[in-house]
C-alpha cells in the first residue's frame, strides 16, 4: 500500500513538473519578441504569428486529440507529445526566419495539443481531490509563465536562439521522466473510447457551451496580456523577462491559493463573474494609461486576477459536463484556446490601423461577452 501511495505520489509530482516545463515553453518567446522582430525584421502582426500559429494549430488539435487518448492512454499521448516539442523547440533554435519560424512553433503547439490534452485528465487521476488536482495543475501553468519569461530575457540577452535550445532540453528531461516514471491509472469508467458523436453532444450542452465561450472571451484577453503587450512596453529584453516572471508567480498564486480558498467559501459560479470584472478593469487601465510604469504594475497585477480565472473556468466547465474527463477537457481546451489564437494576430493588425493601445479597448469589450455568457440562463433537455 505504502508501495503504490508512492508511486502514485511519484507519477503526480512528475506530471506537474512536466506541465510547469511545457508551460515555460510558452512563456520563453515573451520577452524575445521586440529582439525577433528586430533581429529577423518582422513587423508587429508577423512577429504574433509565433503565437498565434502555436496556440491555433493547438486549440485544433485539442479535439482528436482527447479522443486519441481515450484509445491510446494519457500517458502515450502526454510522452508523444513531449517528443514533439522536443524536435520542434530544436528547430526553432535553428531557423532562419520569421515563416519557417512560425511553422515550426505551429510544430510545437502539435506536441503540446497532445501534452495539454492528457495532463490535467492524468493529474486528476493521482489526485484525491479534483479541485486540488485542477489547482496544482494551474500553479504549474504559472509558475512556467514565470520561468520562461526570466529563461527568456536572461538567455535572450545573447541570443533569441538560445531560450529555444534551452527548451529543447528541459523538455527532453520531461520526456524521459514522464516515459519511465509515469504509469497510465487503471480507471475503467474512464477509459471507454470518445468519439465525435460525444463531442457533438457535449458542444449541443448549453451549460457547457457559455462557460466555453465565456472562457474563450477572457483567454482573448489573456493572452493580449501574454502575447502583445511586451510589443507595446518597449523596455530591454531582460527587464521584460522580470516582469513577465513576476506576472507568472502572481499567476501560479492566483490558480493554486487564491483559486482554492474561495472555491471553499464560495460557489465557482458566483466568485467568477467578479473577478471577470476585476480583470475588465485592468484591461482598460491599459487603454486609458500611458505611464509606463503603471502599465507594468497593471500587467503584473493582473496575473494574481488571471491565475483565479484561468482555475475557476477550468473547474466550472469539467463540473458542468456530463462527460468523461478526456472528452470534456479536449473540448474545453479547443474552444478557449480558439480565442486565445486569434488575439496576439488580431491585436498586431489592430495596432497597425489604429494606435497601440487599441488592442486593450478591444479586448475589453470581447472580455464583457465572456462575463455575458456565463450570466447568461440556460436549461438543457433532460
Amino acid at each position: 500500500m505504502t508501495n503504490n501511495s508512492n508511486k502514485k505520489a511519484r507519477a503526480k509530482y512528475i506530471t506537474v513538473f512536466a506541465t510547469f516545463l511545457a508551460f515555460m515553453g510558452i512563456g520563453v518567446v515573451d520577452p524575445l519578441l521586440p529582439t525577433i522582430a528586430k533581429s529577423i525584421g518582422a513587423n508587429s502582426w508577423q512577429i504574433e504569428m509565433l503565437f498565434t500559429a502555436y496556440i491555433f494549430t493547438m486549440a485544433i488539435m485539442m479535439i482528436p486529440s482527447g479522443i486519441i487518448s481515450t484509445k491510446l492512454g494519457n500517458k502515450k499521448m502526454m510522452v508523444i507529445g513531449l517528443g514533439i516539442v522536443t524536435v520542434f523547440s530544436f528547430l526553432c533554435s535553428v531557423s532562419s526566419g520569421i515563416n519557417e519560424l512560425s511553422i515550426f512553433r505551429a510544430g510545437w503547439g502539435l506536441g503540446n495539443a497532445f501534452f495539454f490534452a492528457t495532463a490535467m485528465v492524468l493529474l486528476i487521476s493521482f489526485s484525491d481531490e479534483p479541485s486540488r488536482a485542477i489547482g496544482m495543475y494551474e500553479a504549474a501553468i504559472g509558475l512556467g509563465m514565470a520561468g520562461g519569461p526570466l529563461l527568456g530575457g536572461i538567455l535572450g540577452n545573447y541570443s533569441w536562439r538560445l531560450p529555444f535550445m534551452a527548451t529543447c532540453l528541459f523538455i527532453f528531461i520531461a520526456f524521459l521522466l514522464v516515459t519511465f516514471l509515469v504509469y497510465e491509472p487503471k480507471n475503467k469508467k474512464e477509459r471507454n473510447v470518445a468519439g465525435i458523436s460525444d463531442l457533438i453532444k457535449l458542444i449541443k450542452l448549453k451549460r457547457f457551451l457559455k462557460v466555453a465561450i465565456g472562457a474563450m472571451c477572457y483567454y482573448y484577453g489573456f493572452f493580449v496580456i501574454l502575447a502583445y503587450t511586451p510589443l507595446v512596453l518597449k523596455i530591454p529584453t531582460i527587464v521584460l523577462g522580470l516582469v513577465f516572471c513576476g506576472w507568472g508567480l502572481m499567476l501560479a498564486y492566483g490558480s493554486a491559493i487564491l483559486s482554492h480558498t474561495l472555491e471553499k467559501k464560495y460557489e465557482v459560479a458566483k466568485i467568477l463573474p467578479y473577478s471577470l470584472i476585476i480583470f475588465i478593469i485592468l484591461m482598460l487601465g491599459l487603454f486609458f494609461i500611458d505611464n509606463l510604469y503603471v502599465r507594468i504594475a497593471i500587467v503584473i497585477i493582473s496575473g494574481l486576477v488571471s491565475g483565479l480565472n484561468n482555475a475557476l473556468f477550468t473547474t466550472y466547465a469539467m463540473a458542468s459536463s456530463p462527460y468523461g474527463r478526456d472528452i470534456t477537457s479536449g473540448a474545453y481546451n479547443f474552444v478557449r484556446w480558439l480565442g486565445a489564437a486569434i488575439a496576439p494576430i488580431l491585436s498586431g493588425i489592430i495596432s497597425g490601423l489604429c494606435n497601440s493601445s487599441t488592442p486593450f479597448i478591444i479586448a475589453s469589450f470581447i472580455i464583457l461577452l465572456g462575463f455575458i455568457s456565463i450570466k447568461i440562463k440556460v436549461k438543457d433537455v433532460a
